[in-house]
Formats: C-alpha cells, sequence, structure tokens
C-alpha cells in the first residue's frame, strides 16, 4: 500500500510517513519504567496518540503491561461509566480469565482503584494505564478520577495495591483544572495541585536531520523530490512541527499535481518548489484550521501568556525561565521553545507567529 501523509488522526507505522520514535521515547520510556507518572499537554493534531501508541509498543516490548484507554469515547458521562469503559479497554487487552471482573462497592474510587491494583497483580507485572483525552468527561468527573488515582498512587502499599504508573494525555493542562477550582480572587499556589505525583512531557517537532530523512523516503516512495531551497523553506517555516509538515507535504503530494512515479517509466516528477512551500504555509493562515485553531485555544482568556506573546512578537528577547509558570505553560503546550542557545525562550515557528499576531493584533 501506498504511505500518505495522514493529516486528521494518529498515524499508523506502515500506512503513513513517519519518523523514527526512538530517540523521543527513551525518557518517557525510563521514566515509567522507574514508576513515574507523566502528564502531555498539547492542542489538537499535536501527534499526542500517535505518541502514546509508539510508547504503549516500547513498554510492552519491555515487558509491562499496558491499558491504552482513550475517554474521548466514553459513551456513559458518569464515573461509573467511565472506570467501566477503562475496565473494558483491559479486559480487551487482556482478555478473561486473566482479569478479574470489577464489583463497584462504595465508595466507587476507591474500589476502583483497589481493583486496578487487583490487575495489576493477576497480570504478574507492572501495569502503565494510559488516558488519553483525559480531559474529555465533565470536569466534574474528570477531577474525581484525577484525585482519586493521585491518592491511590501516593499511598500504593501491598494493603493498597495500585497500578505501576498512570500516564494522563490531553488539550488540557492540569494546573487549568486547578485554576477552575480556586474561588475568584484566590491567587495562591502550591498544594491545590490535581496532579502533583506526575512529570510533563516534552514533545518536540522533528529535527532537521529527522525532517531531511522524512523527505528522503517520501522521494524513494514517490519520485517527488524537494529541492534544496524547498527543504529548506519547509524547515524555516515549521521548524519540524509535525502536523505543519505533514500538512504542507499533504498539500503537495495531493492538491499541487505532484503525482506519484509513473510505474511505467520510473521517472521521477518534477520537483516541488521553495514558492510553493511558501504559497501552502501561508494558505493556512486563511483556513479554519483545527490545528491553529487550538493554537488560540492556549491562550484564549490568559491575560499573562498574551502579555508574553506580544512582547515576543515586539522583538523582546526574554530570558528561560522554567521557574516561571507561563513560560512554563506555553513551553508544555508547544507554543514556546527554547532558542538554539537555550538562553532564551522563542515562539515556535513562523507560521505560529503569524497566526498570534494577527489572533493577538485583534
Amino acid at each position: 500500500m501506498t504511505r500518505r501523509f495522514h493529516i486528521t488522526g494518529p498515524c499508523v507505522s506502515g500506512r503513513d510517513f513517519m519518523v523514527d520514535w526512538s530517540s523521543r521515547l527513551a525518557r518517557p520510556l525510563a521514566s515509567l519504567m522507574r514508576g513515574e507518572s507523566l502528564l502531555i499537554h498539547r492542542g489538537r493534531q499535536s501527534g499526542k496518540t500517535s505518541f502514546l501508541r509508539e510508547l504503549a509498543t516500547a513498554l510492552r516490548k519491555e515487558g509491562l503491561a499496558v491499558g491504552l484507554c482513550s475517554l474521548q469515547v466514553a459513551e456513559d458521562q458518569s464515573l461509573l461509566g467511565l472506570f467501566r469503559h477503562i475496565e473494558g479497554t483491559l479486559h480487551a487487552a487482556y482478555p478473561l480469565p486473566s482479569l478479574p471482573k470489577w464489583n463497584p462497592t462504595e465508595p466507587q474510587s476507591l474500589s476502583f482503584c483497589l481493583y486496578l491494583g487487583e490487575v495489576q497483580k493477576r497480570l504478574g507485572k507492572p501495569l502503565v494505564l494510559m488516558l488519553d483525552e483525559y480531559d474529555a468527561p465533565p470536569r466534574k468527573l474528570t477531577i474525581s478520577i484525577l484525585r482519586s488515582f493521585r491518592s491511590a498512587l501516593s499511598l500504593a502499599d501491598d494493603s493498597r495495591p495500585f497500578v505501576h504508573a498512570v500516564l494522563l494525555c490531553g488539550k488540557t493542562h492540569v494546573r487549568d483544572l486547578r485554576d477552575e477550582l480556586r474561588p475568584t480572587g484566590d491567587e495562591t499556589r502550591g498544594s491545590g495541585s490535581l496532579w502533583n505525583v506526575g512529570l510533563p512531557v516534552a514533545l518536540p517537532g522533528l529535527s532537521q536531520h529527522e525532517l531531511d530523512s522524512l523527505l528522503r523516503d517520501y522521494a524513494t516512495d514517490s519520485g517527488v523530490v524537494l529541492t534544496r531551497e524547498a527543504r529548506d523553506e519547509l524547515w524555516q517555516r515549521t521548524r519540524g512541527q509535525p502536523w505543519l509538515v505533514s500538512r504542507i507535504l499533504y498539500q503537495l503530494d495531493e492538491q499541487l499535481g505532484s503525482p506519484r512515479r509513473s510505474p511505467e517509466t520510473n521517472l521521477a516528477v518534477s520537483s516541488p518548489t521553495a514558492q510553493q512551500v511558501r504559497a501552502i504555509a501561508e494558505q493556512l493562515l486563511g483556513e479554519d484550521c483545527v490545528h491553529l485553531l487550538s493554537v488560540g485555544d492556549v491562550v484564549n482568556g490568559r491575560k499573562e501568556a498574551e502579555e508574553l506573546l506580544l512582547r515576543l512578537l515586539g522583538g523582546e528577547e526574554v530570558a528561560l525561565s522554567r521557574a516561571d509558570e507561563v513560560q512554563s505553560y506555553l513551553l508544555d503546550s508547544g507554543l514556546l521553545t527554547a532558542s538554539d542557545t537555550g538562553q532564551r525562550v522563542e515562539i515556535s515557528n513562523p507560521i505560529y507567529e503569524a497566526y498570534l499576531l494577527r489572533l493577538l493584533g485583534d
């Protein structure tokens, strides 16, 4: 089957053009194997689910059990329904009689946490629970799940078993949920965290080397070879942001008339140019693009974040400080990145810059 650039959902190895994930899996894989829980916070179409799938495969190769569950598809919007959905995902991955059935008792959260501990015991190996789209259920239910799982992780021992680690993945940062719980005007920080047992995971963009490797794979499959100037333009415009890269290459491959290699002649086709790459990048800014809309969602209603971005858009140099909560939030969300020297923060790519300038200027 001919590979394509996929822009509407998770990428699948062998079906879609993908880079080698091994280098970016190493740190989160090591953390989860040590029993450290993690948090991935990114907007829509940022490669979160593709990353989870590759990470789950790597964990299984290391001998761990994995329950990869999307709460977006949970049909019953109740706490019982969400727990049943997680249970169903585990049974699908490890069918009966391997696993016990959950018989709810009050309180449900405690009962379910003990059940997850029993599941890990039955499997005979560490269980990593991955909750994709953890923030999809109603806020009250999301907060209830986080509180119960945080407590279970903190108190786990032989008498109160729980899973080895939990990974949360969604477009909402946990601090947003904390802020929603605080009374208006309460600016305190610290103990209100709902997930202070988890470490943030960066989802870096493609490196220039990875982008070149991806384009070589594309040229081998299709006969379409981008000029050096076009490759440089693609890198400069996107700085390796995976969806932006895929979207521009999808457009070149599908809609600008660059045909695949002719099976009769095996001849390569004409090369897309830097001008074509530039035109597609500018066209994206005029579309109702879900990915860019999610960039706007990250800063919507956040005055301090907007002010920092406007300073950067105005050309001000801002020193990198992970202790700064606004910077940390925007770095975790993918809108900011460290400069090449690692001393400053900057907006992740020129397409984001143009979009944010228009958004915040309005």
